[in-house]
């Protein structure tokens, strides 16, 4: 299932890092990306009415519901193309520690996630919450610490991206593409 990815970029980091800006930017070069499932899928229930405290109301099933539709949006991205994604597999795990989900049902997803290289955007000074990203100073650092951890638990070459211009993120980013 998870041959041929060897040419799968990761942009993760805490909320408010930056991260869909960056993505964005990707695309506009002209790269083929993965925008954030977890924002599309708040999206899409916002426009079935629903408030974010409804959608988030039951953690356990929100989060595995992001993690299914992770898991579906990669199997369909081509295998053998570059490809920078808007956090991987990894990072539901890292919002499943946080909030004392259990990961068991999915942990040989987890083992068996692949990709190149991981980009880990250092977070913005300043955090701003919005309609879709609700967790609090506290849970941004506690992410942040997670996010790190899970990737480097299992082994992928992860990359700091420090703060940096928009244009100049990119630039420091494409440079470490191989």
């Amino acid at each position: 299932m998870f041959r041929g990815r060897d040419r799968w970029y990761v942009i993760t980091g805490p909320p408010c890092c930056g991260k869909s800006t960056t993505v964005e930017l990707l695309a506009q070069r002209g790269f083929r990306v993965r925008s954030e499932v977890a924002r599309e899928y708040v999206d899409q229930e916002i426009l079935k009415g629903q408030t974010i405290q409804e959608i988030r109301s039951d953690m356990r099933s929100f989060q595995y519901e992001i993690l299914r539709r992770a898991l579906a949006s990669e199997e369909a991205l081509p295998k053998d193309e570059l490809v920078f994604l808007d956090r991987g597999i990894p990072d539901s795990f890292a919002y499943f520690k946080l909030h004392r989900i259990p990961e068991n049902p999915y942990e040989g997803v987890l083992k068996s996630s692949k990709y190149r290289r991981i980009f880990y955007l250092e977070p913005l000074e300043k955090y701003e919450p919005d309609y879709a990203r609700v967790e609090s100073s506290s849970e941004r650092g506690k992410l942040a610490r997670l996010l790190w951890k899970v990737y480097s638990d299992l082994g992928f070459c992860i990359d700091r991206v420090p703060v940096l211009a928009r244009e100049e993120r990119i630039d420091y980013i494409l440079g470490r593409v191989s």
